[in-house]
C-alpha cells in the first residue's frame, strides 16, 4: 500500500494561539508522538511548511521547513501549495489554499456567519469568500463536533454526510506543571473566586457572567476573566471594569490550570461555540463547570455541568450561589468532570486525522 506524503499548514505558527492554533499544535504534537508508535510507517513523511517569519515549533519526527516570501492569507494561497506540490496537505485552521483539491481542512464552526457583527469586516469577507469554497473543492473537510457538522451544512452548503466529526482533546492542560505562584500575583491567595476564560468575542456572554456574579452578592468572592483580545479578528471590545472583577490577560497554561484547580467553577454561558476547550480545560482538572444549552457545549459536558439559557441571568447566578454554598456539589461536579474529560484526547484527535489521511490517499490510488 502506498503511503502519502502530508505537508501540514504552518500558518498558525505567525498567528497568536487561540482556540483553532491550540488545536494545531496539540494535534500536530500529537501525531508526531504517534510516528514512535502505530504510525511509525508514516515517519519521515510528514512535514510542516510555514512562512519565514513563523516561530519554532520543535518535534522530535516532524520537521518544520520555512518556505516563500510572504505572509498571511497571500502564504497560504499561493506559497504553500506552491512548496508543498506533490503532497496531501493537512489545513487544521479553518483554511487553506483554493487551488488544491488534494487537502484536507479542519473547519472548526460557522461562527463568522452565524455571529458575523462579532468579527472585523476583512476577517467576514475573507472567511466568508474562502470557505464556502474549500469545504466543495477540498477532498475531505473535517469537522469538531455534531453540532458544528450541521452549522457547516448549513451555512456554508457543504455535504455533511460526508464530513467525519474529530473531537478536540483536553489533557494538555494536564501536561504542563501547575505554576501556583499565579495566586499570589493575582492576590488570589486564600481567596474563593469564579473564572471565565476566553474574554475575546462578544459569543463568550461576558456581559452576563459579570451580571450573574454581582447579582449573586457573594462579597467573599471574585470573579477572575482572562483572555487577551485580538481587534484584528473580534473588532474592538469593551474593557470592562467592576468591582470585584479582575481582568488578568492572558495567561499560560501553567498558570491556567492553577486557577482551574482552584476557582469555584468556571463560569462558560456562551451564545455559540463549534466545540467549547474552556470546559473540557476545566473537567479535565476536576473544575466544576456552568455552561449554557448550547448544543456543542452539551456534546462535550454531557450531564456532568451546570447549565442553562444563555441569556438567563437568573439561571446563571442560581448556579453560582450553589457552587460557592455547596461543597458537596461541587465536589460530586469535579470527579463526574475529570471521568468525562478521559473520553477527550489529544492521541485520539491525531488517530483520526492521519485516519482520514490515510482513507484520503486510498481513495485516490483505487
Amino acid at each position: 500500500m502506498s503511503l502519502p506524503r502530508i505537508a501540514i499548514n504552518g500558518r498558525f505558527l505567525t498567528q497568536r494561539a487561540s482556540g483553532v492554533q491550540r488545536f494545531a499544535m496539540e494535534a500536530i504534537k500529537a501525531i508526531d508522538a504517534l510516528l514512535d508508535g502505530d504510525y511509525a510507517a508514516l515517519k519521515g513523511r510528514i512535514e510542516i511548511l510555514a512562512p519565514r517569519n513563523a516561530r519554532n515549533f520543535p518535534l522530535k519526527n516532524i520537521p518544520l521547513r520555512r518556505v516563500g516570501y510572504s505572509s498571511g492569507y497571500a502564504w497560504e494561497q499561493f506559497e504553500f501549495p506552491l512548496h508543498a506540490a506533490g503532497q496531501l496537505l493537512l489545513n487544521l485552521c479553518m483554511l487553506g489554499p483554493l487551488m488544491t483539491k488534494h487537502q484536507l481542512v479542519v473547519v472548526h464552526d460557522a461562527t463568522v456567519r452565524a455571529l458575523p457583527e462579532n468579527f472585523s469586516p476583512r476577517f467576514r469577507a475573507a472567511y466568508g469568500f474562502l470557505l464556502p469554497r474549500l469545504c466543495r473543492r477540498a477532498d475531505l473537510t473535517v469537522t469538531v463536533s455534531e453540532f458544528s457538522r450541521g452549522e457547516i451544512g448549513k451555512w456554508y452548503g457543504a455535504d455533511i454526510a460526508k464530513m467525519p466529526v474529530c473531537h478536540e482533546g483536553g489533557d494538555h492542560i494536564t501536561a504542563v506543571t501547575a505554576d501556583p505562584s499565579v495566586l499570589a500575583r493575582l492576590g488570589l491567595v486564600g481567596r474563593k473566586f469564579f473564572l471565565g476564560v476566553g474574554v475575546d468575542s462578544a459569543n463568550k456572554n461576558i456581559a452576563s457572567v459579570v451580571a450573574a456574579f454581582h447579582q449573586a452578592k457573594l462579597d467573599d468572592t471574585l470573579l477572575v476573566l482572562t483572555g487577551a483580545k485580538d481587534p484584528k479578528v473580534f473588532g474592538q471590545i469593551a474593557q470592562i471594569q467592576s468591582e470585584g472583577v479582575r481582568m488578568v490577560g492572558f495567561i499560560p497554561d501553567t498558570d491556567l490550570r492553577t486557577l482551574y484547580e482552584h476557582a469555584l467553577a468556571l463560569v462558560f454561558p456562551s451564545f455559540y461555540e463549534g466545540f467549547g476547550l474552556p470546559p473540557l480545560e476545566a473537567m479535565t482538572c476536576g473544575c466544576p463547570v456552568i455552561i449554557s444549552e448550547q448544543p456543542a457545549l452539551i456534546e462535550v459536558c454531557g450531564d456532568v455541568a451546570l447549565r442553562c439559557r444563555a441569556d438567563d441571568t437568573d439561571g446563571i447566578m442560581r448556579h453560582m450561589q450553589a457552587l460557592h454554598s455547596d461543597a458537596g456539589l461541587r465536589a460530586r461536579l469535579s470527579a463526574a468532570g475529570k471521568e468525562r474529560a478521559q473520553g477527550f484526547t489529544w492521541a485520539a484527535t491525531a488517530r483520526s486525522l492521519l485516519d482520514d489521511c490515510l482513507a484520503i490517499d486510498a481513495k485516490r490510488a483505487a
